[in-house]
Order: structure tokens, then C-alpha cells, then sequence
């Protein structure tokens, strides 16, 4: 076997069956990595020890009984023993539920997130929660309540939000996956800036909670070290749920064993570096001449496409949309006092609020629509799209980004128009898989996402799996120890 903490998911579980890994010594070893490392990151928030430990003995026990006849009929739950990482944001019944925000102070959870629900049917033992921003409203991850979560591959940068947490902490080597959240890129940013894999589910593939589960920019998931690792996450989390009303069948199962660069011979890739509109990092467009070279070479047909957007359209109707939900939201859980928000938080819904004074939400769902259209236009005729997931290869720890962030075409006026990821939430029945491209001069990964046309979620782990093998993923300096 590897080091412990560098196993994936479809490793550890394959170990457990042959009884060459106790799931309990699994368990313990993460969490004396956490206790050991966790300094340097600060991507945990508590640990659930000791009702952990006795779900992993009872999974050993289960284990042990299997391999010599005695186990219960049929198959084992799938992900049996298997420790969990669960972002803050993703209920725990029985935990905190504060978000972050001194607004919820003494939140407790009266039931798991739909997501913690599917997985631990599943057989998986959550045992530790990873840091957010505040109400998961930014691309960094820092509370006054947890402080500064740092980036595994150098901890002068952040690893991105809002799963910042989630994403540290996997990148650190502290569990296998970790839950995460994305209605503007808050999967697929902490997987470009942690060298990991991050999966947008189309809308309604997934379940969440209300009143944000009828967000239509949402798609819930997990944060892995590997492709297939996502794809069996998938196959577990998704499908209709009853406190989910918006929630879908899956139209069939993923699969989980993939035939790497030789699956996209063939393929037709469209690429965009820019989308049209966005001021591109260089070590962020060397990772995607990577992709694109590697992809060639395997046998795709690539093709550079001109999406056209509009990057003032994208900013007006996206802030508007969390306007209307996200911030409104914020401003509801804090009693409409702003003052009890983070500065960063305040920012937001100041920022975003303006937007949905000016755009209703009809013009909004207009504007969606010639974005969305936008979008079918460049990928008709291409199985896929791929194009960078963040145009800013880096942001420092421990800023809070109030003021316009500087970049070489000029001023943003809001720091999360440097992140490309925004186009395919208000896409949102498009699936996307963000995948390492390679590492910048600070140490810090970037990567791309792969777009599939809506719901056709195999054909971006196709493409994410060949990736993979042609450009193995890189591993922070802590995976190291």
C-alpha cells in the first residue's frame, strides 16, 4: 500500500475488503495527521473522534465478518468505514451550524445536509468539518471565528472558496474527499488553486436544503484527489431526495474505471482561453497549452473557439442573481443587520444587492438566457469545451478584496470577476470538471474545467480521466510527510 494519506478513495476501500487496512487505523492516522499539520493550513474546524471510531470499528468488525462468510446478504454499502470531510456549510445533526457568522451564534443542526445523509447511507463516517468564509459568500477562506485557512502548496496564498476548507484540507493529506459547495465556482476555484478534482453537478442533479436549494446557479458535490473518485462520489450523491423537491433522477450510472488518454481519441474539444472577455494569468494559460497539447497528442481533435462573452453582462446579471437569493439570504439569517456580517460579507451584499435594485429578476433570466445561448453556440459540434477555471492565477491570504483588484487590462471593480467559473452556473444544466493543469511560480496549481453540453456528465470525466493520466496531478509539500 502508499502512505496512508496519499491513498485515494477506490484505494482505501479496496484495502479495507482485503482486510489489509482497518478502517479504524485509517481513522486514527488521519486524525493524528490533522493534529499534526493542521497548524499550517487551518482547514479544520473540530473533529468528531470518538463517534467516528466506534463507526469504524463497527465497519472493521463488518469487514472481518465478510471475508470469512459471515457477513450480512448482499453487498456492502460502498463507501463502508471510509472517513469523511465535511464542509461547514453541510449539516451534521447534532453540530454546530453557525456558518461562520456571529448573525447564527448557537446554531446547532437538527439533521444532515442531504448530501452528509446520502453519503453516510453510503457507509461513510463523517468525522471532521473544514472551514468556510462566511456564508460561503467568497473565493477566499477566512472567518473571525476559525481565522485564515492557508493553501497546502504555500500557505502564503489561500486555497480558494468557499470549500476553501474542503479543499486544504484533502490537498493536505487529512481524508480522502471532502463535501463542497459551487453557485460561482466554490468547487471548481479551491480545486484550480489545491491541484484536485472538482465536479459542478448540472442543476438538480443534487441534493440541498431550502430556501437555496432552488438556487438554479447551485451544484453540490465533493472535492478528490482523483477522477474516478468523483465519479463514484456521483453515483452515490445524486438523484431525487424528499426534502429536495427540485431535485432529478440521474439518468445513469458513471463509471468508475476509465480507459485514460485513449478514451478522447477521437473527441471533438473546444477551447477557449479567454471566453471573450477574461484578463488571463500566463501561468494559467501555459496550464491549459498543456491540456491542449496532451489532449492532441492522445487523439483529440482541438479546435479554438470564440465564446464572446461579455464580461460587464456576465458581472451585471450573476450579481444580480445573488442579489436577489444569495445576499437577501445573508441579510434574513442577520436580522437585516449588515453590521453583524464580515467585512468581506458586507462587501458582498452591498455589491450584489445594488445589482438587483437595477436588474429585477426577469431581466436577469433574459440576460441568462443570450449568456446560455451564447455558450450552445461555441460548444455545437464539440463533445466538450475547456478553458481555464480561474483567470487570476493566485489571491494572498488573509485580504478581505474590498477594494478593485488590479490586473493588468485594468480594474476589476469586484475581485470575483477574475475567477472564470460564473458562466457555467447561470449555464447551469451544463456539468463541469475541474482538474489541475499544472503548478504557477508561486507553488500554487492552476487548472482548467471541462464544460459538457447539458447533463452529458460522462463525456467531462472522459476528458478529466485522460487529463489525468497524460498530466498527472501534482501533490502539495505536505503530502511529503
Amino acid at each position: 500500500m502508499r502512505d496512508l494519506h496519499h491513498m485515494t478513495v477506490m484505494e482505501v476501500l479496496s484495502a479495507f475488503r482485503s482486510l489489509e487496512l482497518s478502517p479504524v487505523d485509517y481513522l486514527d492516522a488521519l486524525i493524528e495527521r490533522i493534529e499534526a499539520l493542521d497548524g499550517t493550513v487551518n482547514a479544520v474546524i473540530d473533529v468528531m473522534g470518538e463517534p467516528a471510531r466506534e463507526e469504524a470499528a463497527e465497519a472493521a468488525r463488518v469487514y472481518a465478518a465478510q471475508s470469512f462468510g459471515r457477513g450480512v446478504d448482499g453487498p456492502l454499502p460502498p463507501l463502508l468505514g471510509l472517513p469523511l470531510l465535511v464542509k461547514e456549510l453541510h449539516d451534521v445533526e447534532g453540530m454546530s451550524a453557525t456558518r461562520g457568522s456571529r448573525a447564527l451564534a448557537g446554531a446547532v443542526a437538527d439533521a444532515d445536509h442531504p448530501i452528509v445523509d446520502r453519503l453516510r447511507a453510503a457507509g461513510a463516517i463523517p468525522f471532521a468539518r473544514t472551514t468556510t468564509p462566511e456564508f460561503s459568500c467568497a473565493t477566499f477562506t477566512q472567518t473571525a471565528a476559525w481565522g485564515i485557512t492557508r493553501n497546502p502548496f504555500n500557505p502564503d496564498f489561500t486555497p480558494g472558496g468557499s470549500s476553501g476548507g474542503s479543499a486544504a484540507a484533502v490537498a493536505a493529506g487529512f481524508g480522502p474527499l471532502a463535501t463542497a459547495s459551487d453557485i460561482a465556482g466554490s468547487t471548481r476555484i479551491p480545486a484550480a488553486f489545491t491541484g484536485l478534482v472538482g465536479f459542478k453537478t448540472p442543476y438538480g442533479r443534487t441534493p440541498a436544503v431550502p430556501p437555496l436549494n432552488a438556487d438554479w446557479y447551485r451544484g453540490d458535490h465533493v472535492l478528490t484527489r482523483s477522477v474516478a473518485d468523483s465519479a463514484l462520489a456521483t453515483n452515490l450523491i445524486v438523484g431525487t431526495h424528499p426534502r429536495d423537491h427540485v431535485t432529478i433522477g440521474p439518468a445513469h450510472v458513471l463509471p468508475t474505471e476509465f480507459t485514460g488518454a485513449a478514451g478522447v481519441a477521437g473527441m471533438r474539444v473546444a477551447v477557449s482561453r479567454d471566453l471573450g472577455c477574461y484578463d488571463v494569468d500566463a501561468e494559467v494559460l501555459a496550464g491549459l497549452d498543456s491540456v491542449v497539447a496532451a489532449l492532441a497528442d492522445a487523439g483529440a481533435e482541438v479546435v479554438e473557439v470564440d465564446v464572446g462573452l461579455s464580461l460587464a453582462e456576465v458581472n451585471e446579471v450573476s450579481s444580480a442573481h445573488y442579489g436577489h437569493l444569495a445576499a437577501a439570504n445573508m441579510l434574513r439569517a442577520a436580522g437585516g443587520d449588515i453590521g453583524l456580517l464580515e467585512p468581506y460579507s458586507q462587501r458582498f451584499v452591498e455589491y450584489t444587492r445594488a445589482h438587483a435594485e437595477r436588474v429585477s429578476l426577469l431581466d436577469s433570466l433574459l440576460m441568462e438566457s443570450r449568456i446560455q445561448q451564447q455558450i450552445a453556440a461555441a460548444m455545437a459540434g464539440f463533445d466538450v469545451l475547456v478553458t481555464p477555471t480561474s483567470a487570476i492565477a493566485v489571491l494572498e491570504a488573509g485580504q478581505d478584496y474590498l477594494e478593485p483588484l488590479d490586473r493588468p487590462a485594468g480594474q476589476l471593480d469586484f475581485y470575483w470577476q477574475a475567477h472564470m467559473a460564473v458562466p457555467f452556473n447561470i449555464a447551469n444544466r451544463h456539468p463541469v470538471l475541474a482538474v489541475p493543469s499544472g503548478v504557477g511560480p508561486t507553488g500554487v496549481p492552476v487548472g482548467v474545467q471541462i464544460v459538457g453540453h447539458p447533463y452529458a456528465d460522462d463525456s467531462v470525466f472522459t476528458v478529466g480521466a485522460a487529463i489525468e493520466e497524460l498530466l498527472p496531478f501534482p501533490q502539495s509539500p505536505l503530502m511529503g510527510g
